[in-house]
């Protein structure tokens, strides 16, 4: 059954200090307090212990659970970059958290309702699965992709590699068929609890890069905080896609305001946690989430709120701006900008471009090292080999440029239900409904700048959206779509 905090009736103000809610903390504060200790002791193991029995506690646990580890994974101090240079050898938290909530997954799957996904939405999940191996293939037919490894027996990891991301499609398009076979209101209220459990999430992951992170020096800039092995670009990233149900809670009727200034103070750990990561992407998907939690709130709203919102927004916004000024963030972008015409990422680009001309059909392999390999061959000397830097970019550059086309139809397939969404939700008054497809919409905006082509946080997202959408507004489509097309039938006729 769903817990007292999960059936409060939408639009109702519950009391932060009764039973459930005292319930409700008591479960976060044991998380928050397994997650503290899993980044400081570099283990996922308690983690992913604390989530089985919470999930079959209630389902609702899930979605948020698989988004805490996907994001804290990389932060983890045992994920470490292999010698080998073909990608990194992270902590396993995701495998061992997919493979702890598959059976639960799978029982729900067995005593619900079957229903059947879409074609149309099944089509691009068997379209990434050939290009899987389609780019196995291919690797093999380029020998400069793994005789430059620096571990001869790291030619043979694209196919382990290969193996493992046929099983996480294979996983994504399950999840996707349980979710759907759940009542919508289901994961609605799931999306409920992900908007309540976030901000505990996001405010110990900052306390921990304040205490535990490493400090990181470059030319031009210092002082840089870095934590565990992330990728500050994804990472960062990610924290702004999750904070947009912060933003949700900050804005919405009728809630306590301890817990509205909660989600403000999760907000401004992640604002600060971006300003001393020395991340330029971090920089741009916080203003991108900060302009879209309140754009969407600004809807349907009297004139006067509106005023009232724009004008708070741009003091906000100065503060901001006046207290960032001597961030490490700030003085990264500034010098990149200026001093290195904006760092590496123009050579990594003009590589791929290069490496595509060459291979423009079905490209170089579909390997991280077929992209270094590309940028090995054709970046300036004294450029370090690393990836695009450019999710679309290194689609194209590993698979193809059919590759390439195909994953942004992906993207803008899954965006156009997700904004259908947001339709519905503010016609509901609901906006909850519409944060994953706005947590995709700001990691795909920061893919042009990262290489995240299986950041399993997109994917998870994106099966939430669809799921949605399925369930929520993919009959009123389809059926409008056939109407318009009998009328124009019978106008024709008509004629």
């Amino acid at each position: 059954m769903f817990s007292p905090v999960l059936n409060t009736k939408p639009g109702s103000k519950a009391s932060f200090f009764g039973f459930s809610d005292v319930q409700f903390l008591g479960i976060m504060l044991v998380i928050s307090g397994a997650l503290y200790y899993c980044l400081t002791e570099s283990t996922s193991t308690l983690l992913v212990a604390i989530a089985i029995p919470l999930c079959l506690y209630h389902r609702a646990y899930i979605f948020p659970m698989l988004l805490t580890v996907s994001l804290c994974q990389g932060a983890l101090q045992e994920a470490q970059v292999t010698g080998s240079g073909t990608t990194q050898d992270v902590s396993y938290a995701e495998t061992l958290i997919i493979a702890a909530l598959s059976p639960i997954l799978f029982y729900d799957l067995t005593t619900q309702r079957s229903r059947i996904i879409p074609f149309r939405f099944v089509i691009f999940y068997a379209i990434f699965f050939y290009f899987v191996y389609q780019g196995l293939f291919v690797y093999y037919q380029h020998p400069e992709n793994y005789l430059r490894l620096e571990i001869p027996s790291a030619r043979y990891a694209a196919v382990l590699h290969s193996i493992i991301k046929s099983i996480k499609i294979l996983f994504y398009l399950f999840f996707l068929r349980v979710l759907i076979n759940y009542p919508a209101e289901k994961n609605i209220r799931m999306l409920e609890l992900t908007r309540r459990f976030i901000p505990f999430i996001l405010i110990v992951l900052a306390i921990n890069l304040l205490v535990n992170g490493r400090s990181q020096s470059g030319v031009g800039y210092t002082g840089t905080i870095q934590m565990g092995d992330a990728h500050h670009g994804s990472f960062t990233a990610q924290l702004c896609a999750m904070s947009i149900y912060c933003f949700i809670t900050l804005f919405k009727p009728k809630v306590s305001i301890i817990t509205r200034g909660f989600a403000f103070a999760a907000i401004a750990a992640v604002g600060v946690s971006i300003m001393l990561m020395g991340s330029r992407n971090g920089l741009l998907s916080f203003a991108l989430v900060c302009g879209i939690g309140f754009f969407i709130h600004l809807k349907n709203k009297s004139l006067g709120f509106q005023f009232t919102m724009v004008v708070l927004a741009i003091i906000a916004a100065t503060i901001t701006i006046i207290l960032s000024l001597n961030s490490p963030t700030v003085q990264r972008a500034i010098y990149m900008t200026e001093t290195r015409g904006g760092g590496d990422r123009v050579y990594y680009w003009k590589a791929g471009a290069k490496a595509l001309s060459e291979n423009p059909v079905f490209g170089m392999g579909g390997d991280e090292s077929a992209s270094q390999g590309a940028v090995a061959a054709f970046a300036p000397p004294g450029v370090q080999d690393k990836v695009m830097h450019n999710t679309y970019m290194e689609m194209a550059v590993e698979y193809g440029i059919f590759g390439g086309i195909f994953y942004i139809i992906l993207v803008v397939f899954a965006l156009t239900w997700g904004y259908r969404l947001y339709r519905y939700a503010l016609a509901k008054k609901e906006l909850v409904i519409t944060a994953p497809a706005i947590s995709y919409l700001i990691l795909m905006v920061a893919a042009i700048f990262i290489s995240d082509i299986w950041d399993t946080a997109i994917w998870y997202n994106l099966s939430m959206v669809l799921a949605l959408a399925i369930q929520l507004v993919y009959d009123k489509y389809i059926h409008k779509r056939r109407v318009n097309r009998r009328l124009t039938y019978a106008e024709s006729v008509a004629m």
